[in-house]
């Protein structure tokens, strides 16, 4: 799994309906109804249900919203496929099976005390356990790993500072 785009979510969102008809193709739509709790797409996009619970029922991903202008749909999105629907179907926000996977996907990277979470070279989670003993976590400017401590160049400052060359830390 690559790395995700932030989405948006909102709470108390209410159902709203298509102004007009859609087709499978289509990548935008107008909804009639309240937006005013709707997610923005300032954060990221949303994911929507169209026909919840109807033989139609499919889930998008909305790229862009403007009140109840919706566009950069992508369609047929978590396990739905792209179906055409009639004005007045119901539409609103929804949480996905994609997102959740992707939250238990970082978090089941994580599996012993002291782990930490980065990217490897494919923008996919990977752990970096806790580093022995003695190590400092380092950078190559791609990718941390943990070294051994340099035994020259570090002196003690105060209690709370450590000076590695001509950089304090603490």
């Amino acid at each position: 799994m690559a790395a995700v785009t932030r989405r948006s979510y909102a709470g108390a969102a209410p159902a709203c309906t298509l102004t007009s008809s859609i087709t499978s193709g289509d990548t935008t739509a107008s909804l009639t109804g309240t937006v005013t709790n709707w997610p923005t797409t300032a954060g990221g996009p949303f994911h929507m249900v169209i026909d919840p619970g109807l033989s139609t029922e499919e889930k998008v991903l909305v790229g862009s919203r403007s009140t109840g202008s919706l566009s950069s749909i992508t369609r047929g999105v978590d396990g739905t496929s792209a179906s055409s629907h009639s004005a007045g179907a119901t539409c609103y926000p929804v949480f996905t099976a994609s997102d959740a996977n992707e939250a238990n996907e970082f978090t089941s990277t994580l599996t012993t005390r002291g782990d930490l979470l980065t990217l490897d070279a494919s923008a996919n989670p990977t752990r970096i356990a806790i580093g022995a003993n003695g190590y400092l976590l380092t950078s190559n400017g791609t990718d941390a790993t943990w070294a051994v401590a340099p035994t020259s160049g570090i002196s003690s400052g105060d209690d709370s500072a450590i000076v590695l060359g001509s950089q304090i830390f603490g």
